[in-house]
Order: C-alpha cells, then sequence, then structure tokens
C-alpha cells in the first residue's frame, strides 16, 4: 500500500470539467504540487469566502485525488496564511483581518514604488511593451464594462511592472504579499461597480515609465496605490461596521 501511495505521488492529478469529465492538470510534479496553486487561486477569487470550510471530499472529487496530497496542500496553505486547520472541523479559509491587511498592502505599495523606479531607470524594451499592451486592454475591459477581466488585468498590469524591475527577490515578495492582497481586493470589488474612469489612474504610471522618470513613476504608483488602499480597507472593514451599527440599534431598541 506505500509504495502504491509512494508511486502514485508522481502520478498526474485531475480536475472535473464541466461535463463531469476529468482533464490532465501537469504530469510531472507530486500531485500536492499540481493541485496547489488551483486551490489557492479559487481561494484567492473568493471562491470560498473568509471563515468558510473548505469541503475536502468535494476537493478530492474535484482533482481526482486522495485526501493525503490534498491534506499536505492545506499545511502549505496554513503556512501561508491562507487557511487556518481547525480540531474536528478541518481547513477554514482566514478572515479577511484589517490590520494585518493594512500591513500586507503597505508592503505591496512599498515593493511597486520600487519596481515602477527600476522600470523607469532601466527602460527594459520588453517589459514597457507588456506594460503598455495591458494598459490598452484595461482601458478597452473598463470602457465595456467587464468588471471581472479589468481586475484580472490590473493584477497583470501592476505584476508586469514588478517583473520589468529585473528583481527577482522583489517578484517573490510580491507574489507572496500578493496573493493576501488580491484575496482582499476581489472581495472589495465584488461589492463595487467598476468605475469607467478606473483603468485611467494608470495613465500617470506609464507617462512616467516610458518617459524615464524614476521619481514621477514611483510618485504615481505611490498616489495610485494610496486610494487603492484606502478604498480596500474600506470596502472589507464596511461590513462589520455595518452589522455593529445593527447590533446596537437592535440593543437599543
Amino acid at each position: 500500500m506505500a509504495g502504491k501511495e509512494k508511486a502514485g505521488r508522481r502520478q498526474p492529478a485531475a480536475r472535473r470539467r464541466t461535463d463531469g469529465s476529468r482533464t490532465r492538470i501537469v504530469s510531472k510534479e507530486p500531485i500536492h504540487e499540481q493541485i496547489l496553486p488551483h486551490i489557492r487561486r479559487d481561494i484567492v477569487l473568493n471562491r470560498w469566502a473568509p471563515d468558510e470550510r473548505l469541503p475536502e471530499m468535494e476537493l478530492c472529487e474535484e482533482f481526482g485525488v486522495s485526501r493525503t496530497p490534498l491534506r499536505d496542500v492545506l499545511k502549505i496553505l496554513e503556512v501561508e496564511g491562507l487557511v487556518m486547520l481547525v480540531p474536528h472541523i478541518g481547513a477554514v479559509v482566514t478572515p479577511l483581518n484589517p490590520p494585518d491587511l493594512a500591513e500586507k498592502l503597505e508592503a505591496m505599495s512599498g515593493l511597486e514604488q520600487i519596481s515602477a523606479m527600476k522600470v523607469a531607470e532601466l527602460q527594459p524594451p520588453a517589459a514597457l511593451r507588456e506594460i503598455k499592451r495591458v494598459h490598452k486592454a484595461m482601458e478597452e475591459a473598463a470602457r465595456n464594462g467587464q468588471t471581472s477581466k479589468y481586475y484580472a488585468l490590473n493584477d497583470e498590469f501592476h505584476r508586469a511592472v514588478v517583473l520589468g524591475s529585473g528583481n527577482s527577490t522583489i517578484a517573490k515578495m510580491h507574489e507572496t504579499v500578493m496573493w493576501h492582497v488580491s484575496r482582499a481586493r476581489n472581495y472589495a470589488n465584488e461589492r463595487e461597480p467598476l468605475n469607467q474612469s478606473a483603468a485611467e489612474h494608470h495613465d500617470a504610471i506609464v507617462d512616467a515609465l516610458e518617459k524615464g522618470d524614476p521619481e514621477g513613476a514611483a510618485r504615481a504608483m505611490r498616489n495610485h496605490l494610496a486610494e487603492v488602499i484606502a478604498n480596500v480597507l474600506d470596502r472589507v472593514t464596511a461590513p462589520t461596521s455595518r452589522a455593529t451599527d445593527q447590533e446596537m440599534e437592535d440593543t437599543a431598541a
């Protein structure tokens, strides 16, 4: 049995399609490494809400795996801070804690400001082309009211700036913190309609990058993210505030 499990670790994981059939993901990595990015992405996209328990049996069926590799995934997600492993309950998605989130948003802002400065200074042709391509696509998505597409492109835009810096350490740090930031952004954006001028906020960033103005690029990124951070924190904390107000009204009544 142990030998069978060991051999199975390197078999391809499978995920159910909408028609009920399964499709291969990859074929070389251990099973838990194959399914980890998919479950992480689902958490970031708020398939499961904060404080919601992950359905282990459903996930095993979805990916065509046993509980052993799934639990290996859940342990990694716990280390990353995306789930809590609660005795007798299982894996629960971590809550969006405003103080912790504020720290991560601040770290994201710092990393992206440094990256913008580096891109403006180095002027990497491929990176600048990619940044402008994504920016144009964002503008089109905003004009067409394609909310989900716009926010996916938004993440792509900021990631392109970070990768354009050419600093692998910054890129790795940014990737880790963005799992949490993107989850909060997606949660907040679900409660806010897309502003048609949203993509325009990135104009100043692109302009400074093209002009080779490091200080201007950092300033434009800082100003943009200050507004983003304020909006995300406000929307994440608003439901709690409203609930507290209602409780106070009920108590007074």
